[in-house]
This record gives structure tokens, sequence and C-alpha cells, in this order.
């Protein structure tokens, strides 16, 4: 990540892969800003389709888009090399087949410079076919420094995600995402939870999240668990080499085991999973008494306890039942 004399506010910087049906909204959407002072960064891994092409159409009819052309290394890889590209102030993201609010880098930053914050953070409206569900609730303006991103990112009122923040450009020295990794935005978003920043949020949503079927997102798999598994082993390695604090190494051990289930529990009530017995007693033994000290913590809803009891039991009827009974409830 170089300076240089004409530097930015923000850098935006979009991953690209087999886009070419969504990238144009995307990119117009950003174009569009009441903001202007930003470079966009598109990065081209490596896409057979034609989304090269486009990057490079409007890279021509605007001198603010660069455009970096790069062999297939995964959405990981794809990300790295924006970061080391950009050359902003801000650091903001949004994946190639989203749109956002027109106004939504002049109001995140005028919010950075207001409370000299290193995150700043928005709601979502996630689109699934006609229907529109958004992130979050209605609350006053969000902040604090010090512990409190910790407090807020372990208690899932910030957002593992990317796309709805921008992050001052210095605290990515040294993050790097995960290579061949899936869900890649919690891993950075962890590491910066155990930093000393400065973290402001905003109820209003402004950005659009288009949910495609087939997306990594909605598709439930035996590799969600695989990855599930290595995320949960991240954290654990955070909590013994990383974390400073009794309550820094508290809140990731407790949060290793819940994403750990939460995920088996989606995969497991979603698909038709093979051998799942096999992966019960995988994560039993990962977990030991680790699991039973988590399922009496006071925290822990009674529906999840039971849930994921009868999870680890390996009794998939009785859980999808009571899955079905309570969601119709």
């Amino acid at each position: 990540m170089k300076d240089n004399n004409i530097q930015p506010a923000i850098s935006i910087i979009v991953p690209v892969y087999k886009a070419e049906k969504y990238l144009p909204d995307c990119i117009n959407s950003i174009l569009n800003q009441t903001f202007k002072d930003f470079e966009l960064i598109l990065v081209n891994d490596g896409s057979p389709d034609n989304s090269g092409v486009i990057c490079d159409e409007f890279a021509v009819k605007d001198s603010r888009i660069k455009v970096i052309h790069k062999s297939n290394g995964g959405a990981s890889s794809a990300r790295n090399a924006g970061v080391e590209a950009a050359i902003g102030r801000y650091i903001g993201w949004v994946d190639a087949d989203d749109i956002i609010d027109e106004r939504m880098y002049e109001i995140l930053y005028d919010l950075a410079l207001e409370y000299k914050a290193d995150i700043v953070e928005c709601q979502f409206v996630m689109k699934v076919d006609n229907t529109e569900v958004r992130s979050g609730k209605d609350e006053p303006l969000v902040y604090g420094e010090g512990n409190f991103i910790l407090h807020q990112f372990f208690a899932t009122k910030m957002k593992a995600g990317l796309t709805t923040k921008i992050y001052k450009r210095e605290i990515w020295e040294g993050i790097k995402f995960p290579k061949a990794r899936i869900h890649q935005d919690c891993y950075v978003n962890m590491r910066f939870s155990l930093m000393r920043l400065k973290y402001v949020r905003i109820a209003k949503p402004l950005y659009y999240y288009l949910v495609r079927k087939n997306s990594i997102t909605t598709t439930f798999s035996s590799r969600e668990i695989r990855e599930a598994v290595y995320l949960y082993e991240y954290t654990m390695n955070l909590s013994e080499t990383v974390a400073k604090t009794k309550l820094e190494k508290k809140y990731l051990k407790r949060d290793a085991i819940n994403r750990l289930m939460g995920r088996f529990f989606q995969v497991s009530v979603n698909s038709n999973l093979k051998n799942q017995y096999v992966y019960v007693f995988y994560i039993r033994r990962l977990l030991g008494f680790s699991f039973i000290k988590y399922i009496l913590t006071k925290e822990l809803p009674l529906k999840t306890r039971v849930s994921y009891i009868l999870l680890i039991l390996n009794l998939k009827d009785f859980q999808i039942l009571l899955h079905n009974y309570l969601g119709k409830k």
C-alpha cells in the first residue's frame, strides 16, 4: 500500500469474477455517488467471462477507475491485491453483484471525519427475489473506542462483513485475507476487533446485498463445515497468540464454538448432508468439555441450546422438527 501526492479520500475495491451480468449496475452505482473523491479499484481475478472487458471499458470512461488483471487466485487473492494497490485515506468494499445507495460514501466519510474514526459502518438491505430484509434496527448513532469494538463485534452488533464499512487504510498494515478460504470477511474483522480502534455505526441501510441462487452464502454443503472447522481453529489460535486480556480470550473461545455450531446447524437443517454422524463425532472430539461449558452459558437462548444438544447427539430428525416448529411460532 503506497501513498502518492494525489491521494483520494477513499479507495473502493471490487473483486470481480464471473460477474458480467451484474457488474455494470454495480459500477454505475459507485460512479453515481454524491461523494466524488475516490478511486475505484476493479480486480479482475482471471474471470473467464466478459467481466475483464467490462472493467476496461469503464476505465476508459472514468479516470478514477484502476483495473487490475490477474490470474485466478480466489477471492482472498483478489482482495489482497486490491488492498496492496489502494492509496486512499480509507478503504471501502463492494461485491461485484451488489449495488449501493448514492449517498453511502458521503455519509460514511463525513462520519469518519467528524469522529476521527478508524471504522464506520452502516446497515444493509438484503434482497431475495421480491423480498427485502433490512439488517440491524433503529438505534441512535453508536460510537466508542478502546475495548468498545471488541464488545460490538462479539455481540454481533458490528457485522462480520466488509461491504457496509469504510476502514482507515493504516489499520490494514500486516492484515491479509487467508488464502483459499470462504467468508474471509470474518477473519479480518475479528483481527480488527482486537485492536484499540474508534468505531462508529449508523442505523441507516445504505448497502443493497442481492442474494443469488447458488451463491456461496446460499449454498449449504460439507465444505461449509470444513470451513467452519478451519475458522474455529484460527480463532482458537488467536486466543492463544494474539489476545492480550482474559476478556479477549473469553470472547474468542466462545465465538469459535458459536460460529462452528451455528454453521453446522445451518448446514444440517438446510441440506441432506451425507454421513453427518462422521462430522458429529469429529466435532464432539474437537470441542470436548468446552462444548458443555458453552451450552451452560446464560447468554445462549434456550431454543439454540436445545437445538445444539440435539445436533451434537446426532438426532437430526428431532432437530429439524424443533427448528420447523419454532420457525412457525
